[in-house]
């Protein structure tokens, strides 16, 4: 691939002033079209050292409004690597609809930077990341609407060097400390092998790379904008394809086969309770100690007991390891992103437990029973929401998700006392009353959320939830075996 490009085309000082004066000015336009139509924006800038990738992104931004737009390197990433799962940074660092990303080496450095680190200094979830692991990231976010423009700065041998000595000269020695990333100039043909083993695996339609020939630096930045220019216009100015996507014909059935009736007396309830709660202390701190970080989901149906649980699930943990994170409708803000991020940006550092009071699981549930969320967003989310949490497991995460089952009576049971109940008639409103007259669709969706979603990573335990001493132990005791066998491996 990389071969094929001609690196001696080369553009005067006068015709590129000349074509940059009307590019530089549609360039901006089409900034604000993105702005207007909001669509987010991921550029990212790969390629060999020294191809001046710094002086295009400068020439590009000089065009620009720097408000709508922010610069990022993964140069000095690979310590943080230890502690958060591969792709964190990136979900985390999302632009917001309507904005850009702009990335001086993105997640394709950084892979080939581990790989070529020594394996002891390697972060053991990050050693396997694989370029599916890039095209489900990348397709996920096109699929949201996210524009993913991707360059290769390609240069010969010989510009190289030229420019990593200028470099040199103008910038000092200190330079290379201050961008200390890979330097191919001496085993320049075993790394042209490995750059177009990453383009062929990488190059898809949704997020095609861009090769540019980068021997002339003029020629390269007019061949660069014009891409974005001409991506963005036609982006704003083309109707969204729907993509099609076929839902399953199989019918999915597992509540029914769920007894959530099961006995347990108070006197009991209290002895266990006391019994996994001092369990479940000795086991954070060694969790702490051994840096493994949680997660644990809670979901289930209107006022089946998920507060209750958490209050006993948390009332044995040391408040400054531990944060619950209830999750309702999306906000102004959340909504300027991927469904997703916000998950991203409430994970736990190493040692330390999230707890969701609801998730990511709305995606296929309210989202799709309300129509907030398209039939194609929904249906392809298992698969993303599948992906998410295996990058998770993969980095070591504990990871527990429970779903809280009563059955229909019962629910009605207690919305009427907390509606007759003035201390409790706060916990009931109009939603949940109409959330109820649609049990029927509610319960085919978990049906099929429970069977599609369920993982050896992951896996979901139902909680048999008519009973709330039986739920709240169930929920604890699920919790202490899941430490113990994390701290046992």
């Amino acid at each position: 691939m990389l071969e094929k490009l001609d690196l001696k085309k080369k553009v005067t000082k006068e015709e590129f002033n000349r074509i940059m004066d009307d590019l530089g000015k549609r360039l901006g336009r089409a900034q604000r079209l993105a702005r207007e139509a909001k669509k987010p924006i991921i550029i990212v800038f790969e390629g060999w050292r020294g191809a001046r990738r710094s002086t295009m992104i400068n020439t590009m931004m000089q065009q620009m409004d720097a408000r709508g737009f922010k610069v990022y390197s993964t140069v000095r990433m690979g310590e943080e690597l230890h502690d958060e799962p591969f792709f964190t940074f990136f979900w985390q660092h999302l632009p917001a609809l309507g904005s850009i990303a702009v990335y001086h080496r993105s997640w394709y450095y950084l892979k080939n930077a581990i790989e070529l680190s020594p394996k002891e200094e390697q972060c053991r979830c990050c050693q396997n990341i694989s370029f599916d692991h890039i095209n489900n990231f990348e397709k996920m976010l096109t699929d949201d609407n996210y524009i993913i423009l991707k360059y290769f700065l390609h240069i010969s041998p010989e510009q190289q060097k030229q420019n990593i000595a200028k470099n040199s000269k103008t910038l000092g020695k200190a330079w290379r400390d201050v961008s200390p990333a890979i330097d191919e100039s001496s085993r320049y043909e075993e790394f042209l092998g490995r750059y177009e083993k990453m383009l062929e695996a990488t190059d898809k339609a949704n997020a095609p790379w861009h090769l540019i020939a980068a021997d002339d630096r003029r020629s390269a930045e007019l061949e660069i904008i014009t891409s974005i220019v001409e991506t963005i216009e036609n982006a704003v100015n083309t109707p969204a394809v729907v993509p099609a996507v076929a839902r399953p014909a199989a019918s999915y059935d597992v509540l029914s086969k769920i007894n959530a009736s099961q006995e347990m007396g108070k006197d009991e309830y209290k002895d266990k309770l006391d019994k996994y709660q001092k369990r479940l202390k000795q086991l954070q701190i060694e969790m702490f100690k051994a840096q493994i970080p949680t997660v644990i989901c809670f979901e289930g149906w209107d006022a089946a007991g998920k507060g209750g649980a958490i209050r006993r699930l948390t009332a044995a943990l040391d408040p400054l390891g531990f944060s619950v994170n209830p999750v309702a409708a999306p906000n102004a803000v959340e909504r300027q992103f991927h469904y997703l991020w916000r998950f991203w940006v409430n994970l736990p550092r190493p040692g330390n437990i999230a707890i969701f009071d609801r998730t990511w699981y709305g995606r296929v549930m309210v989202e799709r029973i309300e129509g907030f969320a398209k039939n194609h967003e929904w249906q392809r989310a298992y698969d993303e929401i599948k992906d998410m949490e295996a990058q998770w497991a993969e980095h070591g995460f504990a990871i527990a998700k429970f779903w809280l089952q009563i059955d229909k009576d019962e629910q009605l049971r207690r919305f009427t006392e907390r509606q007759n109940d003035p201390m409790k008639q706060w916990k009931i409103t109009d939603e949940d009353w109409r959330n109820r007259d649609k049990w029927e669709a509610y319960e085919q969706a978990v049906n099929e959320m429970l069977v599609r979603t369920d993982t050896s990573y992951a896996p979901w335990i139902v909680v048999e939830g008519n009973n709330k001493y039986y739920a709240r132990l169930k929920v604890l005791k699920t919790v202490v075996d899941m430490f113990e066998k994390k701290l046992s491996k």
